[in-house]
């Protein structure tokens, strides 16, 4: 088959801090190499770095004459997909269109109805079950293509045919490599780098976050890639796109300490660091000074950890199993081996007041990271959260596109008003941005080469942008 798969346009609505960063369709790349594997002939369409709207993106993915489309999207970006897909639709009835993604994987049925340009949903890990789908469609073998595990069909009638999630994938080093060849990698940025990229070394995470969908589209089984073949995906990389910073998208990179030195001791022998810099995500309970130093003499830079929320009650309710002191510990860890550190708090939790709020912002300066990500709680299909919030009648709306966690005040709150929690948000980011603290760390990030003046100029003015757009919620009033 002739399949064309597009990136839909979102980066016009992302704001805030944290959101600077243009990134690559990574489940896209593995996608697309998994197809092309499997003998068909496969496009990537990154309409969102390429800057095109709906329309153009699916004129694009046209020019190619492809015979499927396939469209990736989040909960928030559900819609602008489903613009590309109806632009492909109008203009080529014919075509069979897909969505995959944490959205439609967490809400096939409900995906397929509220939005008719998709003829079916991919579910889960799909770099399996795509190809396996795309051989029989290729023979016109419909009747078969319809019972493959990892698919959700539209009936004639209406109804949903759905076959479940695919099994996952065990042995993540027999799938091939991202096709980055495929995508416009001198488009990706980040604050610390022009020449950007990410990568993928596990999947899965054990960790019971109630805000968190990971476990529902990768499970809580951890799987990983071998050090090895990790170590070669970024030489790669470095020596055939140039990319000089990576961040790994893994959500806890830590997990398994024996793993991550394994990989810094691959890393080291090639002489990558120096030539090729990275960070990582994790839990601060799941580092230590030991491991941080060996992961930055192989080439990593930062480290990014939740410190979430500094009330015992707000704690307690996401279910992450983080105490202050974990953070406190995991932060200090990290200052002591030399790393710079992102952290991320969490507020508008069911239970909190405006005092715990004033805890978390406490935790969060007696932390110390050099950047901070402040976002509200959101119910995003396939989390707890979410079930939770729809036992307690506490959504305030399921129009998708207003499901970002860094703008919107989705979740009634019983013990906060919306206009309480944006407040709040305007009053953390003021008192992390505008602090002289906050100023020397960033200062001595420039200084020591870690990032570039420019890209953190715009991130500062992104973190104040999101303080004025917090007090103009309130009506231009100030909060003390």
């Amino acid at each position: 088959m002739r399949i064309v798969l597009v990136n839909p346009p979102f980066q016009a609505r992302v704001r805030r801090i944290a959101q600077t960063t243009l990134g690559p369709p990574l489940g896209l790349a593995y996608l697309a190499s998994s197809l092309r594997a499997a003998g068909h002939d496969v496009r990537i369409i990154d309409a969102n770095a390429l800057g095109l709207a709906p329309d153009a993106s699916a004129r694009t993915a046209l020019e190619q004459q492809p015979d499927l489309v396939g469209v990736t999207a989040t909960t928030a970006t559900i819609h602008v997909a489903s613009a590309v897909a109806t632009a492909v639709k109008r203009l080529r009835p014919d075509v069979t269109t897909v969505v995959g993604g944490p959205h439609a994987t967490a809400l096939p049925s409900r995906t397929l109805a509220e939005f008719p340009a998709f003829d079916l949903v991919a579910r889960g890990e799909a770099e399996r079950s795509f190809p396996a789908l795309a051989d029989r469609l290729a023979v016109r073998d419909a009747v078969a293509a319809r019972e493959l595990p990892g698919f959700a069909w539209r009936n004639l009638d209406g109804s949903v045919h759905d076959t479940g999630l695919p099994d996952p994938i065990d042995d993540l080093d027999a799938l091939p490599v991202p096709a980055r060849d495929l995508l416009p990698m001198d488009r990706y940025r980040g604050v610390d780098s022009s020449r950007f990229s990410t990568i993928l070394a596990m999947r899965g995470c054990p960790c019971a976050c109630v805000y968190c969908a990971v476990p529902e589209m990768f499970g809580r089984r951890m799987r990983y890639r071998s050090p090895a073949g990790v170590a070669d995906e970024m030489e790669d990389i470095h020596r055939r796109f140039g990319v000089d910073f990576l961040s790994f998208v893994d959500d806890t990179f830590t997990t398994r300490p024996e793993w991550v030195l394994a990989l810094c001791d691959e890393l080291v022998r090639r002489g990558l660091p120096g030539r090729l810099r990275w960070v990582c995500l994790t839990r601060a309970d799941m580092v230590d000074v030991l491991l941080l130093r060996r992961m930055k003499q192989a080439g990593c830079v930062r480290v990014e950890m939740g410190i979430e929320s500094g009330s015992a009650v707000g704690r307690g309710y996401l279910r992450k199993g983080l105490s202050e002191d974990d953070v406190l510990r995991g932060y200090a860890a990290a200052r002591e081996a030399g790393l710079s550190t992102m952290g991320f708090v969490i507020l508008n939790i069911p239970g909190e007041t405006a005092a715990d709020v004033e805890r978390t912002l406490d935790l969060a300066i007696r932390a110390d990271p050099d950047y901070l990500q402040v976002s509200f709680l959101t119910p995003y299909p396939g989390t707890a959260l979410r079930e939770d919030a729809l036992r307690n009648d506490w959504i305030s709306t399921d129009d998708w596109s207003r499901y970002s966690f860094l703008n919107d005040v989705i979740l009634l709150n019983p013990s906060l008003t919306a206009e309480e929690a944006r407040a709040l948000h305007a009053r953390v980011t003021r008192a992390f941005w505008i602090r002289p603290r906050t100023a020397f760390n960033l200062a001595r990030l420039v200084l020591n080469g870690t990032t570039r003046p420019g890209p953190l100029l715009r991130t500062i003015a992104l973190g104040l942008g999101a303080m004025a757009l917090g007090l103009r919620d309130r009506g231009g009033k100030g909060h003390a």
